[in-house]
């Protein structure tokens, strides 16, 4: 089932998957995130998939993070009259922001202080880095490039200066615009592009405090100033996002590998949840198959460590976007075989908080005790995300009344969310736990099972204490129609 899965599966919404039919079986294929890529698509658009994504989250008792996905100071292309161009290696061509529309000799862009940016020798990359130029000169608001590689240049494509400091903010007038949207329609994560320093997610956060303080900020790691300032980053966000789309433009494509095994290794010890993103299944926009090199690249994020793995035009606009979720899915339960993975705890470790402690133990007493899950009764769902730090085997199982909370867990390796009424007590609270259990098959009478939860209950305190439970009494029977989504056979 579903909820065997560990490794979590983002996904890119857009014209392959935003109906509601679509989004359904995206859901059904195994997506726990849906990505809105606020770069495309207008508000009202993406209005309808957030609604449609709730209905049908409800109605499969599946729990899916929305994650927005702010463009940031993105430098396109602008369009052209045939909506590409074709660049010839060799040949010279202008770029400039003043240009409407572009054609085969000129090239329009969205970045007004290009020209004052750019001197000659300057290296601008296009498309990811597929097609380059170099700077021959710049005479006024035109910049004069020579073609190195050339190809296929397509309206709004990205454009890239590596090593040159641009004079923009991480927020733009249009990120303000679109966050106020997704605030007022509850999104349970913003990501933010282009983060340099940790101050850029502490702006973000003044921002989100004041109109929905239970979002959460997921930094993109696609700067190179945002690697020289990664541990104090990582230590502002609440997750982590490892761009590699822009940060291979940045670094240099050899060196891409060696930064998204320090970032991913970073986020698991400072206990922050990370996305690998970009290109993972990426011939499978136009093939029903992956590549061997591709299986490859998932299962070794998987075993770097990543909390979450993304698609973006994979199931964005490819024409087999519910295949890629099953192949990423099916890829990830055949690492996740290997122990190896799990325990990732040491009784050296030293904690500053209770709820680290408490969670270090549980996941020790589970090891120990070899028990058949872990269950957080949780409200902002901060200890359940520490337990996943440490990479249990068993089942991590959290429980709340909160539904932003169940959403929001989506993201994070390992959790299954399940909702139960508010409760009075622990008894209360656990005869409950005990009946979902045991009704959605996640452990069978006479396991062990750890709970960790704050007493005294009726005052909601934080996590502070852990119990060993051995389940006990008989299974109830369900109807299949009433298992939720990710328990079924």
């Amino acid at each position: 089932m579903l909820a065997d899965r560990r490794a979590k599966i983002v996904a890119t919404i857009g014209p392959s998957t935003n109906s509601k039919e679509n989004l359904k079986k995206a859901i059904e294929a195994g997506m726990n995130v849906a990505r809105l890529n606020f770069s495309h698509g207008k508000h009202e658009d993406h209005l309808q998939v957030i609604k449609y994504i709730r209905e049908i989250s409800r109605e499969l008792k599946a729990p899916v993070t929305i994650l927005q996905d702010l463009q940031g100071p993105k430098i396109r292309v602008g369009h052209f009259k045939n909506d590409k161009i074709t660049l010839i290696e060799g040949s010279e061509i202008k770029i400039s922001p003043k240009y409407e529309i572009g054609d085969e000799n000129h090239i329009p862009s969205d970045f007004a202080e290009l020209p004052q940016v750019c001197n000659k020798g300057t290296k601008i990359l296009l498309d990811d880095g597929l097609l380059e130029l170099n700077v021959l000169a710049v005479n006024g608001d035109e910049v004069i490039a020579k073609v190195i590689h050339g190809g296929i240049l397509k309206n709004r494509k990205g454009m890239n200066l590596p090593g040159v400091t641009l004079p923009v903010d991480c927020l733009t007038d249009k990120d303000l615009i679109d966050l106020e949207f997704g605030l007022a329609n509850k999104v349970d994560y913003v990501a933010l592009s282009f983060v340099r320093y940790s101050s850029d997610i502490k702006k973000l956060k003044d921002i989100i405090k004041e109109k929905n303080p239970g979002t959460r900020v997921v930094a993109k790691i696609e700067m190179l100033e945002a690697l020289e300032n990664l541990e104090e980053i990582v230590d502002e966000s609440d997750a982590v996002m490892v761009a590699r789309g822009d940060l291979a433009v940045e670094v240099g494509q050899s060196q891409l590998p060696g930064f998204q095994k320090r970032i991913i290794r970073i986020c698991n010890q400072k206990k922050k949840p990370v996305i690998t993103a970009t290109q993972m299944l990426d011939s499978m926009v136009e093939n029903p198959r992956p590549t061997r090199a591709e299986i490859t690249d998932v299962a070794n994020a998987v075993i770097d460590g990543t909390d979450a793995l993304m698609l973006s035009a994979e199931s964005a606009s490819g024409k087999y976007p519910f295949k890629c979720i099953s192949t990423m899915h099916e890829i990830i339960c055949e690492v996740e075989r290997d122990k190896d993975l799990y325990y990732k705890f040491s009784i050296e470790d030293k904690f500053n908080e209770v709820a680290e402690a408490i969670s270090a133990s549980a996941c020790l007493s589970a090891y120990k005790l070899d028990a058949t899950a872990i269950v957080c009764l949780t409200s902002s769902g901060k200890t359940s995300t520490l337990i996943s730090s440490f990479r249990p085997q068993c089942r991590i199982i959290a429980v709340t009344h909160i539904e932003e909370t169940l959403n929001r867990l989506e993201l994070v390796w390992g959790i299954q969310t399940f909702s139960i009424k508010p409760y009075r007590s622990t008894d209360e609270a656990m005869f409950q736990i005990e009946e979902i259990l045991l009704k959605y098959k996640l452990v069978n009478v006479g396991d062990k099972v750890i709970l960790t939860l704050g007493v005294p209950v009726l005052e909601q305190a934080k996590t502070n204490s852990m119990r060993v439970y051995t389940i006990s009494g008989e299974v109830p029977k369900v109807s299949p129609e009433n298992i939720p989504l990710r328990c079924r056979p």
